[in-house]
């Protein structure tokens, strides 16, 4: 490359960078601001221990949102689909304002009961937030993105949105506090969280306007330019056959469900012991999260700005894979011995902290050697089937009596279920431990495939050109 257009090369990367940053931004703060109201509506409107029924019904649904999120990128070009994404999730949140003013729907009623429609509608459609939105927009990015580029930007993407993490939750806390009604507060913080989505939306449209396409071509089409697009139609289900073709994609799946399962089970044990300290009202709730996601922002900032690209740097992708795995069994022995709110808190601060500061924008790196289908068709299965699959398992673990909807009682002797709803209970923490071994081993596997894959200048999961057949 000329000096010349090296220049210009890194003049457009500045400017996918500051984009990149700011959409990142704006849908952390979306999501700090929703997260932990999602938790408290839920609670108020439903009850806390409804949590594990409403994952199992997030994974039955997950493959009817997958046709529909195929279908798009069937039609649509990828920064469209990201774009009708964020609108929607836009236009619905401020949907959600409205209602919760609603005197039979909304706030006003404080009956807990699970006939609540609105109460189950948002919650499950807030837990697809991740996936639809945040995830949409790490395949969007990895898609214009080279491994030098993820290397060098990726922290700073991920480290400017943790540091506005952190000041969302702390508004929302504020705003939750005496001095206003909670009737005025939560609907304000929805409208501001779609406007939040609104300007994420217009940083990507931002970024496909300024910057030339040639400078948005990413590794994949830069080794593979005739592969074919992701947008050229295809069956729905190419997604979920490449992830079970290619072990690479398959072991991507496996670290994603071992990290959701794991989070399931020690967020569960977190939120119900907040919610038996607030007596599941929902601004108790609501504050005490806005907290505690502030604090795992805080701390992910540093991990963010001052770790990821140092450790990249010093030791490699396979060893950054592998230390997060490493520490979540430590912090799970730690949860397992010490039941207690302080403990539980302390643990997913660490975690959650672990996770979004360093883990993400490191997991990230793996989709870039790979096709398009695979960055955003298969990406979708893993995070949708990876996040409610190991959820919804999850939840029996953490709900053992929800075996009834699998094993009715009738079928059983009474003496017969208990046994198996008292295995259920006492096998989880085991469970969650074997997966995280899991988890460690498939990283390594994952960081050594990466490191070939690029240095082979490959790209993992091309269709053969009819020479090569």
């Amino acid at each position: 490359m000329n000096t010349s257009k090296h220049v210009i090369h890194e003049g457009y990367d500045k400017i996918k960078t500051f984009y990149l940053a700011l959409a990142h931004s704006a849908i952390i703060a979306a999501y700090s601001f929703m997260r932990p109201m999602k938790t408290g509506i839920f609670a108020a409107f439903v009850g806390i221990s409804y949590q594990p029924t409403a994952k199992i019904i997030s994974f039955l649904i997950a493959p009817l949102l997958m046709f529909g999120y195929s279908a798009l990128l069937n039609r649509m070009h990828r920064h469209k689909v990201a774009t009708i994404l964020f609108g929607i999730y836009a236009v619905a949140i401020a949907i959600f304002s409205i209602l919760l003013l609603s005197p039979s729907m909304g706030l006003e009623n404080t009956l807990p009961s699970s006939s609540r429609i609105f109460g189950w509608v948002f919650y499950l459609f807030l837990d697809f937030f991740n996936v639809f939105v945040l995830e949409t927009f790490w395949s969007f990015t990895n898609s214009i993105s080279s491994p030098n580029f993820a290397r060098e930007k990726y922290s700073i993407i991920s480290a400017a949105a943790r540091l506005v993490g952190i000041g969302a939750p702390l508004l929302g806390w504020y705003a939750l506090s005496d001095q206003f009604s909670q009737i005025i507060s939560f609907p304000a913080i929805c409208l501001l969280t779609s406007a939040l989505l609104t300007v994420a939306l217009f940083s990507l449209q931002k970024i496909t306007t300024t910057v030339p396409e040639e400078y948005l071509a990413g590794y994949s089409r830069d080794h593979e330019p005739h592969e074919q697009d992701v947008t050229k139609k295809s069956s729905w289900l190419d997604g979920m056959k490449l992830i079970m073709r290619e072990n690479y994609v398959l072991g991507i799946f496996m670290v994603i469900y071992s990290f959701n399962f794991v989070s399931t089970f020690a967020d569960f044990q977190m939120q119900s012991l907040i919610a038996a300290a607030y007596n599941g009202e929902a601004k108790g709730v609501s504050r005490f999260m806005y907290i505690y996601t502030a604090l795992f922002q805080l701390l992910g900032f540093f991990l963010s700005w001052f770790g990821t690209n140092t450790m990249l740097r010093r030791f490699g992708l396979t060893f950054c894979l592998m230390i997060s795995p490493f520490i979540t069994f430590a912090l799970l022995l730690l949860l397992i011995s010490y039941k207690s709110l302080a403990i539980a808190t302390f643990t997913m601060i660490i975690f959650r902290a672990l996770n979004y500061g360093f883990n993400v924008p490191v997991r990230e790196m793996l989709f870039i050697p790979t096709t398009e289908t695979i960055q955003f068709k298969s990406k979708a299965w893993i995070n949708s089937l990876g996040q409610t699959l190991s959820e919804g398992l999850s939840s029996f673990f953490n709900n053992p009596s929800m075996m009834s909807f699998i094993l009715p009682t009738s079928a059983v002797s009474t003496s017969g279920f208990a046994a198996v709803v008292n295995f259920l209970g006492r096998a989880r923490p085991a469970v969650a431990l074997l997966l995280t071994g899991g988890w460690f081993f498939t990283a390594h596997f994952l960081g050594q495939k990466y490191q070939d894959t690029v240095a082979h200048n490959k790209v993992i999961g091309r269709r053969p050109a009819k020479k090569d057949l």
